[in-house]
């Protein structure tokens, strides 16, 4: 029988409000991290914070043969809100800050209820997906037997008072290429290669690409720049590609076949050069953690509230985790909070309330880990 578990709820409005007047974009979440440290002082909980960047992993329980890893973002996005630009918490980054607060104090109040050593991350940079792996490679976190995230979910994915045990992200990954060529009068563009031409057959090779799936998969130039004069032939061109795919193998034979298209069409005096990329790898499901989450997911909302995994187009640096090795196991909590219109959309809302089941599912998850973790 799991035993009920209370949070203070207030703090954790309080959390959530301060944070969100802390907005900051990635690495320059300064304000954030000196509450996020603030907080933690106040708890009597040991943290370290990056040498060379925001963000912080507090350690409670240490020494403990099992190690529970528990992640949150802490950045929010550069927007235009009522007329002016704003730094917002748009995704909810303040929401899972708060939550996860509360999950600090819970252990912090309650360490014999802990079945390991809980080391909890408070990440930089998800927005950009470049957090985690900055993480990893600070050597500070080391390796976690599990490892749980959360992401409040929009109303269209998960309904208000329900959760999902698994995020089923997908991969993402994004190209910045450049493409040269010749550049020519207008008026004899036979003596020079045009880029916007090579872009034009680049582009149509992006949107032949098949893979034997009935996944989806796109793959999208969201940006094109070439040309400062209407009478040259431009010779230098910029573009951006957005790739997506259900999981991180159809990722690699998307990669694959869009490293053909752009090799194919880099001949002559057209050269395709790939300046950036940007990957953030699928979910990969985890049946212990899933099983695990869902358990502490019915504790809290009753049979009702686990629902089954919604696909969904987005992604998060969060598996880079799983995905590089350092956890062996990992999932993501799918909280429905009643949010509309949806995720990174200037002033969104969601139920508040959400936050308490939230804090209280994370605890109970944390709690509910095996402490061996074949």
């Amino acid at each position: 029988m799991i035993q009920p578990i209370t949070v203070n709820d207030q703090q954790i409005y309080t959390d959530f409000d301060q944070l969100g007047a802390r907005a900051e974009v990635a690495f320059q979440e300064v304000r954030t991290t000196a509450y996020l440290a603030q907080r933690l002082d106040e708890l009597g909980v040991s943290y370290q914070r990056f040498p060379q960047m925001t963000g912080l992993i507090a350690t409670l329980n240490p020494g403990q043969p099992v190690t529970i890893g528990l992640r949150t973002d802490i950045d929010a996005l550069k927007q235009v809100y009522q007329g002016k630009t704003q730094v917002l918490h748009s995704c909810g980054h303040n929401a899972h800050m708060a939550i996860v607060l509360a999950v600090v104090t819970y252990f912090a109040a309650h360490p014999d209820d802990l079945p390991g050593t809980l080391k909890v991350i408070f990440q930089p940079a998800e927005e950009t997906v470049t957090g985690a792996e900055k993480v990893i490679q600070s050597g500070l976190l080391g390796p976690l037997d599990v490892l749980y995230g959360l992401h409040v979910c929009p109303d269209s994915e998960v309904g208000d008072h329900q959760a999902e045990a698994i995020l089923p992200d997908i991969a993402t990954r994004t190209y910045w290429v450049t493409i040269t060529g010749k550049t020519a009068h207008a008026g004899r563009p036979w003596l020079g290669a045009n880029v916007i031409d090579a872009f034009s057959t680049l582009n149509e090779r992006f949107k032949q690409i098949k893979l034997a799936t009935d996944s989806p998969y796109s793959v999208t130039t969201t940006m094109f720049q070439a040309g400062e004069s209407s009478n040259i032939v431009p010779d230098k061109g910029t573009f951006a590609v957005d790739l997506r795919a259900r999981t991180n193998d159809l990722m690699d034979q998307l990669q694959d076949q869009a490293f053909q298209a752009m090799r194919a069409v880099s001949t002559g005096d057209i050269q395709v050069t790939l300046d950036g990329n940007d990957l953030s790898p699928a979910a990969i499901p985890d049946d212990q953690a899933i099983a695990t989450m869902g358990q502490a997911i019915t504790a809290v909302l009753g049979t009702d509230g686990l629902v089954a995994p919604v696909p969904t187009q987005g992604g998060d640096d969060f598996h880079f985790y799983a995905y590089d090795g350092l956890a062996k196991r990992s999932t993501m909590l799918g909280l429905g909070c009643g949010l509309t219109p949806g995720l990174h959309v200037p002033g969104m809302t969601f139920d508040h309330t959400a936050m308490l089941s939230g804090a209280k599912i994370l605890i109970n998850a944390v709690r509910l880990t095996p402490t061996t973790l074949a």
